[in-house]
């Protein structure tokens, strides 16, 4: 087959053909990945700890995007129903009851450049259970919860908050560069806040330059330093507002630098030795 330069088309409603550009299937996700720290919070769920996002946040940038709810985009409720969990036991081992967990499955709808689109998924919230301190609970609030937890999932399929979902806040430089963003944000000089950013990283920069340099005595240790500078690198960047590309040579120079001087200081060391038993 002769290669061809033209772009691949897709086939609207109408039956036209729109020309679609491969950069063109991320737009969307790379406009609402990111999510500002003022969005999420730390929780504690049955035992282990884990990012909670804001629902009003997702919903205010879908309407950015999409338009108002019920015009630009909005759900459906295609199913509903009460799910049997665990079982409630009596004094004697019988069983009394089950907990029950409400559960719904949402459609959501949503036009994005004159089309429109759904994705689906499932909500689902404790609607009778047992609790921490051993007594029970019937939420009345689940199936409101159960929409919400759905809209969510809904939106995370097309990218709202993925960093959230990828777990990226997890890791302490992510969350500080999420930090720096939203204190930037929202700062009367945002200029001055960048520059103060931008200070903090070139130093950084030096320090750890100097580190791989002249103060760890052995390459393998060196290369596992700078590993993990240059992993690093990006989130630190990030918060500065500047590319990361002069940085990273700045460290792999040093890295360089610093296994060449430890491999000079070992062959001096072996001259010694040589000299010493000549003599």
């Amino acid at each position: 087959m002769t290669p061809t330069n033209e772009k691949p088309r897709l086939r609207v409603p109408s039956g036209r053909y729109r020309v679609v550009d491969s950069a063109d299937h991320l737009e969307l996700w790379h406009q609402v990945e990111k999510t500002p720290t003022t969005a999420v919070r730390e929780a504690n769920v049955d035992g282990q700890q884990i990012t909670t996002l804001d629902a009003m946040y997702v919903i205010e940038q879908a309407t950015k995007l999409f338009g108002p709810m019920g015009i630009g985009w909005g759900y459906r409720i295609e199913d509903e129903r009460y799910d049997i969990g665990a079982p409630i036991l009596g004094t004697n081992n019988e069983l009394i009851a089950h907990e029950q967990t409400h559960t719904i499955r949402l459609v959501l709808w949503y036009h994005w450049h004159g089309q429109r689109g759904e994705v689906t998924q499932f909500g689902h919230t404790r609607a009778v259970y047992r609790t921490s301190t051993g007594k029970w609970k019937t939420d009345g609030e689940a199936p409101k919860k159960s929409v919400t937890d759905a809209i969510k999932k809904c939106l995370s399929l097309l990218g709202f908050a993925a960093d959230v979902y990828y777990g990226r806040f997890d890791n302490k430089d992510y969350t500080q560069a999420q930090q720096a963003a939203t204190r930037i944000a929202v700062a009367e000089d945002q200029d001055a806040e960048i520059e103060s950013y931008r200070n903090d990283y070139w130093d950084w920069i030096k320090r750890e330059c100097d580190t791989l340099r002249n103060k760890i005595p052995h390459p393998k240790s060196i290369e596992m330093a700078a590993t993990g500078m240059l992993n690093r690198l990006s989130d630190k960047a990030s918060m500065a507002r500047v590319e990361p590309d002069k940085g990273r040579e700045m460290l792999v120079k040093a890295r360089e630098d610093g296994i060449a001087r430890v491999i000079a200081e070992k062959e001096k060391v072996k001259q010694s030795k040589e000299e010493a038993t000549h003599d």
